[in-house]
């Protein structure tokens, strides 16, 4: 598996407990709905393909 996937499944985990903590009555849904936001523009950061191999400009 490579590293991105690795981060994406860790992230995947994270959301879904923070998911569950809303759900228990734990979280506040504002802040935990801001914190699964936050796990998934981070990760989407992280594993982007910054190289611009896949990337057309013509």
């Amino acid at each position: 598996m490579s590293r991105q996937t690795i981060i994406r499944i860790g992230a995947l985990i994270i959301q879904v407990a923070i998911l569950l903590l809303i759900w228990k009555g734990f979280l506040h849904p504002l802040r935990g709905g801001l914190l699964v936001l936050a796990v998934g523009g981070g990760v989407f950061f992280l594993t982007r393909d910054s190289s611009g191999a896949n990337q057309r400009r013509q």
